[in-house]
């Protein structure tokens, strides 16, 4: 009876400890759950303020511009012949200053967005479209402004008070030019080398002799693309663009991974035609292309 009361005894020991530890554990999980919510939390409340960040200093941007359009329809430059009054002049030196001051300060302004959003892991086409349109906006503003100046230049020599600003604003319009050209420029190279792909075809030999293809042995599986395999023997293409390729074979396997439904081989005079149905999830797994063919 004694070993009995013992042995039921330890029974509810282990029993006991198997419940502490399964507490123990929850209780580790529900602050592991609770810490991962709060820091996603943080996270979207930070995503948001730099959100609102964005579209308010784009909409002050655009109120700006709007003030600055405003400014402009009212200087008025008299005819060659008319002499400017002094308060006439005093009324442009001081619109056009002013102008130019909102123009340099909606420019830095910008020019911050642009870094911060590089910097940023928030991604929006529409934003940075956005940043684009207000940064045209300025510069169309900016060519307003010095042909005004350049009217005031033929008018009379008070043009020389303005002279430093103007040449300022100038290069600044030059720089934003280039700046936006050259970033075109880069996007068009980044685009091309996203969607570039390279594809070969070719009989079992001469793959091998490209070492495009592989075996160890008799018996050992066939590898593809293992390494120091001949780049130079493929084609390189626009993966966009490229919807067929020519197989000028009767015969055709495709050697590297590519989802079936993107794809279809089909005969033209006999031969073989790759059809790529779907190009983005066709080149989804590789982008290199190796077909087999005799």
């Amino acid at each position: 009876m004694k070993l009995k009361t013992s042995f039921f005894g330890a029974i509810l020991i282990v029993i006991s400890s198997l419940l502490m530890i399964s507490c123990g554990k929850r209780n580790s999980d529900y602050e592991h759950l609770k810490a991962q919510n709060d820091s996603l939390r943080l996270s979207k409340e930070k995503l948001q303020e730099e959100v609102d960040d964005y579209f308010s200093a784009m909409n002050e941007i655009e109120q700006n511009i709007e003030k600055i359009k405003s400014t402009e329809n009212t200087i008025t430059i008299q005819p060659a012949g008319q002499e400017l009054d002094d308060d006439s002049r005093a009324k442009i030196n001081e619109d056009l200053s002013y102008i130019n001051q909102m123009l340099q300060t909606n420019k830095e302004e910008l020019e911050r967005l642009k870094e911060k959003l590089k910097k940023s892991a928030f991604k929006s086409a529409e934003l940075e479209s956005t940043i684009e349109r207000l940064s045209k906006m300025l510069e169309e503003e900016a060519f307003k402004v010095q042909f005004l100046t350049e009217k005031l230049v033929e008018k009379d020599s008070l043009i020389a008070q303005l002279g430093t600003t103007v040449d300022k604003l100038g290069k600044d319009v030059d720089e934003l030019t280039s700046d936006n050209k050259l970033k075109q420029e880069k996007l068009k190279e980044q685009d091309a080398t996203i969607h570039t792909a390279w594809y070969v075809f070719g009989t079992r030999k001469e793959l091998k002799e490209q070492r495009i293809i592989s075996s160890d042995g008799f018996f050992s599986p066939q590898r593809v693309l293992q390494q120091d395999f001949n780049k130079n023997y493929f084609v390189r293409i626009d993966a966009r663009n490229t919807k067929s390729i020519p197989l000028y074979s009767t015969r055709a396997k495709i050697l590297t991974n590519h989802p079936k439904s993107s794809y279809a081989l089909e005969k033209d005079n006999g031969n073989f035609v790759l059809l790529i149905v779907d190009a983005n999830e066709f080149w989804s797994v590789s982008r290199y292309l190796v077909i087999e063919v005799d």
